[in-house]
């Protein structure tokens, strides 16, 4: 497929799956039909990789039919199978997708016509089955403002697994390992965090083939574990500021009740909360300083 600037691109589609026997090959047969009415020729233009992560079921022999299957010994996780997708892909482009069917392959071709401008397009997932039920809608809500936060700007969706990637851009760019239900989230943190162009193209989002892996309160806490090592290696200050602002307030509310009924207690409680949230925006530039110090030296070996 060339794209407006003349370039060809040529894409690797990568297929995660566990124990998904009962959709995969609907899923692989879907993605062939998609790519080729989008012009692209078997083998010459794109190819079909599954990787099997440890599945107990026929996931795999179901897959061989139509793809070429990497198997994964054991269960190692979401992103371990990803990155060994990126790492036997032959062609620079790689696309995503679940093996799962909860993404329709005809909104692939929604992605296409954004490369090679940007280095990753998202398909931002839409509707009740992206939302879920009123607590997921809570928890999906507090993590998109939480990757906000870290971003520094709107995202409509950080987990998409429906996304095309320039592979030396993965390769390059996304410096916190994980390999779990995760690295959605950090591979698009990181690449807007390193300035690179990413686009996020609405998709729809439908009910999956099969029962969830995602387990909610593991994988959420294991996500704000990421999102926290994401921010202290990007903009460490930015954490720090915030966490600062948690002893500042306290200390103007002691000062405050000082002012109404003045106690020596409260004056020294001030005062050390005052003394945590210096100590604690100190600390804050101390890490970005040695950040901003270890970058420079990286980009002066590279040259």
């Amino acid at each position: 497929m060339s794209t407006p600037s003349g370039e060809k691109v040529r894409i690797s589609v990568v297929i995660p799956a566990y124990n998904e026997e009962a959709g995969i090959a609907t899923v692989i047969s879907d993605v062939r039909g998609a790519l080729e009415t989008a012009g692209l020729r078997r083998d010459e233009d794109y190819e079909v990789l599954v990787v099997d992560d440890g599945s107990t079921d026929g996931t795999a022999a179901a897959a061989e039919k139509s793809a070429r299957v990497l198997r994964q010994p054991m269960n190692l996780g979401y992103g371990k199978a990803l990155l060994t997708g990126f790492h036997e892909a032959r062609f620079d482009w790689v696309l995503t997708i679940d093996g799962d069917g909860s993404y329709p392959a005809g909104e692939i071709a929604k992605l296409l016509p954004y490369a090679p401008a940007f280095d990753m397009v998202i398909g931002a997932r839409q509707g009740d089955f992206f939302w879920g039920d009123k607590v997921r809608a809570f928890l999906r809500l507090i993590q998109l403002k939480l990757s906000a936060f870290v971003a520094g700007t709107d995202i409509p969706d950080t987990n998409s697994g429906l996304r095309l990637v320039r592979k030396i851009s993965e390769r390059l760019h996304m410096p916190i390992p994980c390999y779990g239900y995760s690295f959605s989230t950090t591979i698009t943190l990181s690449f807007i965090r390193e300035c690179l162009p990413v686009k996020f193209v609405p998709v729809e989002y439908t009910q999956r083939t099969g029962s969830s892996k995602v387990r909610i309160v593991r994988d959420t806490l294991r996500t704000l574990q990421l999102m926290l090592e994401i921010i202290l290696y990007f903009n460490p200050i930015k954490f720090f500021v915030v966490l600062a602002l948690f002893p500042l307030a306290l200390a103007a509310i002691l000062f405050l009740r000082y002012l109404l009924m003045p106690h020596f207690g409260d004056l020294l409680a001030m005062i050390l909360c005052g003394f945590a949230s210096l100590t604690t925006f100190l600390f804050g530039c101390l890490l970005d300083a040695l950040r901003l110090h270890m970058r420079r030296a990286e980009q002066r070996q590279d040259r």
